[in-house]
């Protein structure tokens, strides 16, 4: 897995050197709610989907001509849900950093009002704090991959709707097992963000 992550960094420095060499770069402030579902493999922790907290930086690369960029973030994240199994709620906070393939559809005179986009890409979240709480274990790294859509107004402002999936297993429930076998579980979300650009 460590592996796994030195090539993700290679392939994203790589990709933002080719880009931004000829391309339009911006930073912003972006800020938004997360709302966090679990997936287990068994059907044996009874949650409620609960609304968190997001905010950090960006940074835009994009050919203005063809629309086509890069979107990478450095976020910091809370995310939250009720567990009935055990009765509390199960709160975490993480380093998120998604790196998005963006395509901002580019209309004449339009554009300078509104640019609807598309995202898709991985987001790499560190966890910040304990990995075990109340029974369940979880992980310091987890990935995800993100598909989103948004617009951008007046060349300043982007309103953005994503969802993540879960690629790595993100907990493990150390409570009674069933059939003896452990229970794991994944992240799923909606992150709604707004973001300023400079």
């Amino acid at each position: 897995m460590r592996l796994f992550y030195k090539i993700a960094l290679i392939l994203l420095l790589a990709a933002t050197a080719t880009t931004t060499a000829q391309a339009q770069v911006r930073f912003g402030i972006k800020g938004g709610v997360t709302i966090n579902e679990l997936k287990w493999d068994k059907d044996i922790v009874s949650k409620d989907n609960r609304a968190g907290f997001t905010g950090g930086f960006m940074i835009e690369a994009g050919l203005p001509v063809i629309g086509l960029g890069l979107d990478a973030s450095v976020l910091y994240t809370h995310r939250e849900n009720n567990l009935y199994l055990e009765d509390t709620k199960l709160k975490r906070d993480y380093l998120d950093i998604p790196v998005n393939v963006k395509y901002k559809l580019q209309i004449p005179v339009l554009s300078k009002i509104i640019s609807p986009f598309v995202t898709t890409g991985p987001d790499f979240a560190m966890l910040l704090g304990d990995t075990e709480k109340v029974d369940f274990k979880t992980r310091k790294w987890n990935i995800s991959w993100n598909v989103g859509f948004g617009a951008e107004l007046f060349r300043k402002v982007q309103i953005h709707a994503n969802y993540g999936i879960g690629l790595s297993k993100a907990f493990e429930y150390l409570g009674k097992e069933v059939d003896s076998t452990p229970v794991k579980g994944k992240d799923k979300y909606w992150t709604i963000t707004a973001a300023y650009l400079f």
